[in-house]
C-alpha cells in the first residue's frame, strides 16, 4: 500500500471527490487567452520530453513514459501562479494550506501524433497539481489527449494499476479555458496519446500541501 498523509486523507477534495475538481472559467476568458498567448509565444524554446525506458516507480515520482514538448512559463503565468487568490482557492478546495512548490510552472505541448504522458504519481513537492486547457483543435468527445486517473486506486502500487488499467479509470477530457485541481501527487493518472492533427496546449502548476 502506498502511503498518504493524515492530513490528506481527511481532506475533502480527497474524501468526498476523488482527489480532484473541475473547472470552468478558472481562470477567467481574458487571462486564459493571456496564457494561451504566452505558451505560444515561448514555444519555439520548447524542449523536447522523451522517455520509452520502462517505469518501475511504484509510488510519486519515477520516470514515466512519455513523449510531449515542455516551455517554461512567462510573466503572465508567474503572476497566476504567485497570486494569493488562487492559493486561497486551491487551499479551500482542499481543506488544508497549499502554496507554490517552486518558483514557476510549465507549458506542455501534445502537438505531434502520439504524444502521451504515462501513469505516474507526480513528484514529492508537486502534491496539487493545477491543469488548464488552453487549446484542443480536437473533438470534445476525443479522448486523445485526456486525462486517465484514477481516484480508487490512491493507495495502490503502480504496477496493480498498470496490470488492470481498465479498473475504476475515469476519463476527463479538459475542454479549451477549464481547469482540473487534483490531488497529482496521490492520484495516479496519465495523459492519453493525441491524434494525427490534433493540437493541445495546457498549463502546468505544481503546489505543495503544508501538512501536519
Amino acid at each position: 500500500m502506498v502511503p498518504v498523509p493524515d492530513s490528506i486523507l481527511r481532506s475533502p477534495l480527497l474524501r468526498n471527490c476523488g482527489g480532484y475538481v473541475v473547472f470552468a472559467g478558472l481562470p477567467d476568458l481574458w487571462t486564459a487567452q493571456r496564457l494561451l498567448d504566452e505558451a505560444v509565444a515561448v514555444y519555439p524554446g520548447a524542449t523536447a520530453q522523451e522517455s520509452l525506458e520502462p517505469d518501475t516507480a511504484e509510488g510519486r515520482g519515477g520516470k514515466p513514459q512519455r513523449r510531449l514538448l515542455s516551455s517554461g512559463a512567462g510573466p503572465v503565468q508567474d503572476a497566476m501562479y504567485r497570486a494569493g487568490w488562487l492559493a486561497q482557492i486551491l487551499s479551500e478546495q482542499c481543506g488544508l494550506p497549499i502554496v507554490p512548490s517552486g518558483d514557476r510552472g510549465s507549458y506542455s505541448y501534445y502537438v505531434r501524433p502520439g504524444d502521451f504522458l504515462d501513469l505516474h504519481r507526480d513528484i514529492e513537492t508537486c502534491d496539487v497539481a493545477l491543469i488548464t486547457a488552453l487549446q484542443d483543435n480536437s473533438s470534445p468527445g476525443d479522448q486523445g489527449g485526456a486525462l486517465v486517473l484514477y481516484p480508487d486506486r490512491a493507495q495502490e502500487p503502480l504496477s496493480a494499476i498498470r496490470s488492470r488499467p481498465g479498473d475504476g479509470a475515469r476519463v476527463i477530457k479538459l475542454l479549451p479555458g477549464q481547469t482540473i485541481i487534483m490531488f497529482g501527487g496521490v492520484v495516479p493518472h496519465c495523459v492519453l496519446p493525441v491524434a494525427e492533427g490534433q493540437q493541445r496546449i495546457v498549463s502546468v502548476l505544481c503546489f505543495r500541501a503544508l501538512i501536519e
